[in-house]
């Protein structure tokens, strides 16, 4: 009986060890995306796309202009921050980029907080100030800027995950990043929020 349960054991430790890691193929971009860099990310978008359901919810008290104005400033805005996620995916398929990630992960992380700083800028000075123009106060767009300080801090230790999964960074490709990066992180537009 001893030699049975033995036998069995032995067989699963095989078995287990022999199975191609199709699930754990992604692991490190699953701990990537689990980095807190990516979940503060997730947090800010909802903040931005919170702004523009509040605003949509008293619309009709402005003018079809100061509308249009507030709709156009967000989707430049959002398309500034999607643009971020989009460097990012074409950094882990371009070869070269690859290299300089895992080589200088420090100095990748200070490109992306410059590319967040932009796009931070380019909100601030686009919708926040036109939706908070709009509205005398009412929706302000604020609680969104608090949070970058915190994805950019986040960001140092995130990209330092691709040191260690070398032979899983060149397994990625366009239809990977796009599903488990781009998709689930991205700001929407105001049309998918209304």
């Amino acid at each position: 009986m001893r030699f049975l349960i033995l036998l069995i054991f032995l067989f699963g430790a095989v078995a287990s060890f022999a199975q191609p890691k199709g699930n754990s193929t992604y692991a490190g971009l699953t701990q990537f995306l689990n980095t807190e860099f990516v979940q503060k990310f997730e947090q800010s978008r909802n903040k931005a796309e919170q702004a523009v359901r509040d605003f949509n919810r008293i619309k009709d008290e402005f003018a079809p202009e100061d509308v249009m104005r507030v709709m156009d400033a967000y989707n430049a805005s959002a398309e500034q921050f999607n643009q971020v996620l989009y460097n990012i995916k074409a950094d882990l398929l371009d070869r070269q980029k690859r290299k300089f990630i895992i080589q200088y992960p420090q100095d990748y992380s200070r490109q992306i907080e410059t590319d967040l700083n932009v796009a931070k800028d380019y909100y601030q000075s686009h919708f926040q100030n036109v939706v908070f123009e709009v509205t005398g106060g009412r929706v302000s767009g604020m609680p969104f800027l608090a949070l970058l300080p915190e994805i950019i801090k986040y960001g140092k230790i995130a990209f330092q995950i691709f040191q260690n999964i070398k032979a899983e960074i060149k397994k990625y490709n366009d239809s990977i990043l796009e599903d488990h990066l781009i998709q689930p992180y991205r700001f929407h537009s105001w049309n998918e929020l209304e």
